[in-house]
């Protein structure tokens, strides 16, 4: 990693690491790639803070940082090397997680910092959570029956995490406990969701300035990697619908397939995106970058870099 913070015109950036820091054998190289700029910037080994951690991407940005060694835990800004403290992870909760994933229930800012930072151990119907010190709660342990929670789980504003399954609309709230609400829909999703002519695909939500899409990447037969149509819907929370999308409200959305998270932009405000109502997402055991125009229904493909092979596996470094 560079010894400086990174310019915040290169961001979002792809990270590809291909040990995650999480033994002594991981390879150590890792490189970023600037989404913007179009460039893969240079390689660097996980020495400036990565080096003797694990960590988890959030789609906020942030990295959830655990030393091995110490125990200490925080969020990390790789962009501008900020640090938030969290609690240490004393009673070794965070060992043993295989698939985890972390969200943020908002966005850290120099101003307020305070967030709920939710773990979730996807092999297991478990997570973790706690918050910023001072003043906040030390890492705890959550056992739940919510099996969707692991697979389309998001944070949204108000202190709120969402996931959705057939029946309805998952709510977890911290208040200050784990307090689960289930919002029944209008129609079984699987009416709503499986997409005409198309016997494989996945979904995943977007949270987007307050609002929830559902995106459904339509595959032809027997190929996972290729993606041939994105069905967008956006839920109308008054009637418990999902009505079709015909755009992202000028939004930029980046989506990984693979980790089942994604998050949105203003396409105003990060140069180099170009115009909105686009979906830049990763496939599974593919480096590439797509991005699909939901005005034209077209897909392009960006080649991170000739020093990049399949088996890196990218995550997204907003």
């Amino acid at each position: 990693m560079s010894p400086v913070p990174l310019d915040p015109s290169l961001a979002p950036l792809l990270l590809f690491d291909r040990g995650g820091g999480q033994s002594d054998d991981d390879d150590d190289t890792i490189f970023l790639y600037s989404i913007p700029k179009r460039k893969l910037l240079s390689r660097s080994r996980r020495a400036a803070g990565l080096a003797g951690h694990r960590y988890w991407v959030t789609p906020q940005g942030w990295l959830l940082m655990l030393h091995l060694e110490s125990r200490d835990t925080f969020l990390w800004n790789p962009s501008s090397f900020k640090r938030i403290h969290l609690h240490v992870d004393q009673d070794n909760l965070l060992d043993g997680i295989g698939d985890g994933r972390c969200l943020l229930s908002r966005r850290p800012s120099d101003a307020d910092a305070d967030c709920v930072v939710l773990l979730l151990d996807r092999d297991n119907s478990v997570f973790y959570y706690c918050r910023p010190v001072p003043g906040g709660s030390r890492w705890l342990r959550h056992a739940h029956g919510h099996h969707s929670l692991m697979d389309n789980c998001l944070a949204t504003a108000g202190e709120k995490f969402c996931s959705y399954n057939a029946n309805g609309i998952v709510t977890l709230e911290f208040s200050p406990n784990p307090t689960f609400t289930t919002h029944d829909l209008l129609e079984h999703s699987s009416r709503i969701i499986k997409p005409t002519g198309y016997t494989m695909w996945c979904d995943l939500v977007v949270e987007s300035n307050g609002e929830l899409f559902s995106l459904i990447f339509c595959h032809p037969v027997l190929s996972e990697r290729r993606v041939t149509q994105i069905v967008v819907r956006k839920l109308d929370l008054s009637t418990g619908a999902w009505l079709r999308a015909d755009t992202l409200g000028g939004a930029v959305f980046l989506v990984d397939c693979t980790r089942r998270y994604g998050a949105s932009f203003d396409a105003r405000r990060v140069a180099g995106l170009g115009k909105g109502n686009r979906i830049y997402f990763l496939t599974y055991e593919d480096k590439a970058l797509y991005v699909y125009d939901l005005e034209r229904g077209t897909t392009a493909m960006h080649d991170p870099g000739l020093d990049l092979h399949d088996s890196h596996v990218e995550e997204y470094k907003i």
